[in-house]
């Protein structure tokens, strides 16, 4: 997967926050389920603020931008794998699905934390 399939992914998983509000650990906590390289990381947080998905708030929080158009759809399998969040064991398996590709496997107690709409 390339860079910018990378930094379109994570955009659709801000989009996709059912919350107000996100810390900015929360915001990179998310990004990383996508990529962890630092740059990328940035850059996403940068793209998300030009796009309005997100706006910086004094005290470094972020407020999600309401009624975006969710991107990502969630479906769920039974299944024998890892989180991809936690690394726990599980066997009914939650999936992120973009247009083309799919993330994860998680557990449905990570799912809940990642305070995603449509769960």
């Amino acid at each position: 997967m390339g860079a910018e399939q990378k930094v379109e992914q994570a955009l659709a998983l801000l989009e996709s926050v059912e919350a107000e509000h996100l810390s900015v650990r929360e915001a990179v906590e998310l990004i990383e389920l996508v990529t962890a390289v630092p740059e990328l990381v940035r850059r996403v947080l940068r793209e998300a603020e030009e796009r309005g998905i997100l706006r910086r708030e004094e005290g470094g929080r972020l407020v999600v931008k309401p009624g975006t158009p969710r991107r990502v759809r969630l479906t769920q399998r039974e299944c024998r794998a890892q989180c991809l969040r936690c690394g726990r064991r599980i066997t009914r398996c939650f999936f992120l699905c973009f247009a083309g590709s799919e993330l994860g496997p998680f557990g449905s107690e990570c799912i809940r934390k990642l305070k995603l709409a449509g769960r």
